[in-house]
């Protein structure tokens, strides 16, 4: 009878991101795997095909725990600044997942635009936008959020909980008072003085 294998898929994919959220997403290998499981490289290998699909394995559980730490911020009011504070939030506490999620050569940001997107139908409802204002809200204050989360990887102590949700605020009301006046802003293009 064939030797029941020591660790499991999902032993393999914790580990993973053990590792990651150590010592950030290239210092997963094989090699570094085994060390973390206290043995050689080879229980990968019986688990998974090769490096891609272990790889493969671990953005997946590194999305899931995005999304895990979104949970239930479309009950909040308004959603999107929730969204924005939890974003900041993880960046901070989840750097090295948060930059291979968001930041690195291979990221995917389209599990957090799609949540930040279900945070904006109570922008509709609850302010009186349009599908239109709101489509410019989210293209306005997206790259704010995920501003702020990019400059929290490298100073977080820069940025406090309360810098966070005034700049947020800022931004939002500001672009709220723009929308709901039917103001057109022009492009400002700077001149040599």
């Amino acid at each position: 009878m064939p030797r029941q294998p020591r660790f499991s898929k999902e032993d393999i994919v914790a580990a993973g991101i053990r590792i990651v959220r150590s010592s950030g997403y290239d210092a997963v290998s094989a090699r570094s795997l085994g060390k973390e499981l206290g043995t050689s490289s080879s229980p990968m290998f019986t688990m998974f095909k090769d490096m891609n699909e272990v790889m493969d394995a671990i953005w997946v559980a590194a999305e899931h725990s995005f999304i895990a730490y979104m949970d239930g911020v479309t009950e909040y009011f308004p959603a999107f600044k929730e969204f924005g504070m939890r974003l900041v939030s993880y960046a901070k506490n989840e750097t090295n997942l948060f930059q291979m999620l968001f930041m690195g050569k291979q990221s995917r940001p389209e599990i957090a635009e799609k949540i930040a997107r279900e945070c904006l139908t109570d922008a509709v409802q609850g302010y009186g936008l349009t599908d239109s204002q709101a489509e410019l809200l989210f293209r306005q204050m997206w790259p704010v959020a995920c501003g702020i989360a990019a400059l929290c990887v490298k100073n977080p102590e820069n940025f406090s909980d309360e810098n966070v949700s005034s700049m947020l605020s800022f931004h939002f009301s500001g672009i709220m008072t723009v929308l709901k006046s039917g103001m057109e802003v022009k492009d400002i293009k700077p001149c040599h003085v």
